[in-house]
């Protein structure tokens, strides 16, 4: 019988040594530039242009341990996600980017990390 591992799940959010209690819908985006084609009007696509781009990690969190102005206040953080496949992603020189907007009735906020420079490392054996 073929062993399986989960491709999705749980995750741990830390931001430094603190750990954020994290709800789910985890994105990521460490592309480096953004590439975008360039059509012509003789209906030709002549190329691209590429854009830098600022990689982030964003999700959703149980606002319950940080105030709105303790989250604003981090600069030049690590963050680090461990993933239930084993894999991590690391967020380096990041702050929390956009509104910071807590909702009551579920005591969540959705957080976007952006940073420096991000890095995926795969789980061990994959």
């Amino acid at each position: 019988m073929a062993k399986t591992r989960p491709i999705g799940g749980y995750g741990d959010v830390r931001v430094g040594d603190q750990h954020f209690l994290f709800k789910g819908e985890l994105t990521w985006n460490f592309q480096t530039a953004k590439k975008e084609g360039v059509a012509g009007r003789n209906n030709q696509v002549h190329g691209y242009t590429t854009t830098p781009a600022v990689p982030f990690i964003k999700g959703k969190f149980t606002f319950i341990d940080l105030t709105t102005a303790q989250l604003e206040a981090i600069q030049s953080a690590t963050v680090s996600v461990t993933l239930a496949t084993g894999g991590a992603l690391v967020l380096r020189g990041a702050f929390v980017s956009g509104d910071i907007t807590p909702g009551g009735d579920e005591g969540e906020v959705e957080l976007t990390f952006q940073g420096l420079d991000g890095e995926e490392l795969n789980a061990p054996g994959a």
